[in-house]
């Protein structure tokens, strides 16, 4: 194939169609391998690096293998694959329109998509376009989507598709660090030096103890995702020394965690554990969540048991969003400034591709937002103009959230391990 220069798509997608073409031809068959890198860079004359990135785009993508001393090789015959590159580039992703790439976990997350917004937001206001991506919580599709963004050519990427199963760095993220690649995380990560723009999660967990005291509250309990979680003890830390300091230490007796794995079950996690709180024989009177949808669930689970919120048991959520002033009880939440959050995470990046000196890491302070459900009198609450909708009647939530509920209640069927929490 006759490589043309002149051409506005770029040298590798040229080879990457060629070498398409040629498989769903037949001229190369499954099995086949190819010619050696320098080999086919004299074919196509082209430099190496080209060659390299029309490979290596077609071997995430599953048409070609590559291993270490065995070379390459074609590894499905794509029978009704179209003879055009699988990355053909928009027209508003060139030099005159630069973009950022955006790999999140979950487009349905309230709180993730809510910086995605603000991101992109922030991006366009600075001249640059911005390409979304959702991992869905899968490593290797993670892997996958930040190569493809190299191949198109972002100039940074921010992510914020970070596992709650291990808060480590994937392999693709440290294959950026080691390159000097311009990005930043706005998912927590643990022990790791690393661009990073996010809540000061102490600085939370501070503010959530400081309230309780000032309540009055005895008997304090806390909400994690799970026992053993990072993120969990993060937002906890500052909680736990400011009930030390005020000799109301934590009992162990009231440390729970979500018995369902993934975001859009921790609603029903709240609910569940509701139900086995109001069992107890002595319970908590405070409670701190992990997140605003674990708080939604078990204010709704209490309600549903007799017990009262705030009168009985307070709860104060993490995050701050929108749905969280439209529980039964509007709930108190430790809000996340997530705009701020998106518009530095953009900063972070766009300091590094221009050589700007920036901050590392860059932690953000959060804010508490006081309604009904910590128990504070009126005078305290905060202003919230998201009060000025008047909730739903006692006992109900919101349908689209309530219907969710039901749908993935019936699918779950108690999750892990086909048992309630105990």
């Amino acid at each position: 194939m006759k490589i043309d220069p002149a051409s506005s798509a770029p040298l590798y997608q040229q080879i990457a169609t060629d070498i398409r073409g040629k498989i769903v031809d037949g001229t190369l068959a499954v099995g086949d391998r190819l010619p050696p890198h320098r080999e086919l860079s004299r074919t196509y004359g082209v430099s190496l690096i080209t060659i390299n990135k029309a490979l290596s785009g077609l071997v995430s993508e599953g048409v070609l293998n590559s291993r270490v001393g065995r070379g390459t090789s074609v590894a499905i015959r794509p029978a009704a694959l179209p003879v055009t590159s699988p990355w053909q580039v928009p027209q508003a992703m060139n030099d005159s329109s630069p973009m950022l790439g955006f790999v999140l976990r979950d487009l349905n997350s309230p709180f993730f998509s809510t910086v995605a917004n603000a991101a992109e937001e922030h991006a366009h206001r600075s001249g640059y376009g911005m390409l979304m991506l959702s991992s869905g919580n899968v490593a290797e599709r993670e892997d996958a989507q930040l190569r493809r963004l190299l191949e198109v050519g972002v100039k940074g990427v921010v992510i914020v598709s970070m596992s709650r199963s291990s808060y480590q760095l994937s392999p693709s993220v440290r294959r950026l660090q080691e390159r000097a690649f311009p990005f930043v995380m706005t998912s927590y990560t643990v022990g790791e030096n690393v661009p990073f723009v996010g809540c000061d999660y102490d600085r939370a967990g501070e503010l959530v103890g400081q309230h309780f005291a000032t309540l009055g509250r005895r008997r304090w309990g806390y909400i994690t995702d799970r026992f053993d979680s990072p993120s969990g003890d993060a937002r906890s830390a500052g909680f736990r020394r400011v009930a030390e300091a005020h000799d109301v230490p934590v009992n162990d007796a009231f440390v729970f965690e979500y018995p369902y794995e993934g975001e859009w079950n921790d609603y029903h996690s709240g609910r569940d554990l509701a139900e086995y709180i109001a069992r107890l024989r002595e319970r908590p009177d405070a409670l701190y969540v992990y997140n605003d949808l674990g708080a939604l669930g078990l204010i709704e689970g209490l309600i549903a048991t007799g017990i009262r919120v705030p009168d009985d048991i307070a709860v104060v959520g993490f995050d701050g969003i929108p749905l969280s002033a439209s529980s039964p009880v509007p709930l108190t939440t430790v809000r996340q400034p997530v705009e701020q959050i998106g518009a530095l995470a953009v900063d972070a990046v766009l300091a590094q591709v221009r050589g700007e000196p920036w901050r590392l890491p860059n932690l953000v302070v959060p804010t508490l937002v006081i309604r009904k459900s910590c128990g504070a009198p009126a005078a305290m609450r905060t202003r919230d103009p998201a009060l000025a909708k008047a909730p739903p009647p006692a006992g109900r939530l919101p349908q689209s959230l309530a219907e969710h509920g039901r749908r993935e209640r019936e699918r779950l069927a108690f999750g892990r391990g086909g048992n309630p929490p105990p």
